[in-house]
């Protein structure tokens, strides 16, 4: 039995419908979401790993080590991360009728 093809959906009948600069543009941007996406992840990820550790200061110490898992996050993002931005990104494509 040959399967019925699916109508198009919302997403991919306005896909279409963009200029191909249009299309680099969304596609750029979602890239951009996917690699922020991932490096928020890891951000969380090491604070809950580094909750306990004592980096010292006190009070301004805790507010620093949440500002360094954010840039150590963003930095670990930058080099390839834990492998969350591909696969986030394929599906936003998706989503978005641009795959």
């Amino acid at each position: 039995m040959t399967p019925v093809p699916l109508p198009p959906t919302q997403a991919q009948v306005a896909a279409a419908a963009m200029s191909p600069a249009q299309q680099a543009a969304a596609r750029a941007k979602i890239a951009t979401t996917a690699h922020k996406f991932e490096a928020s992840f890891l951000s969380t990820m090491l604070q809950s790993v580094f909750k306990d550790v004592d980096l010292g200061g006190g009070e301004g110490g805790e507010q620093f080590k949440s500002v360094l898992m954010d840039a150590v996050s963003k930095q670990m993002a930058q080099g390839g991360g834990v492998g969350l931005t591909k696969s986030v990104q394929a599906e936003m494509l998706k989503l978005q009728g641009l795959s």
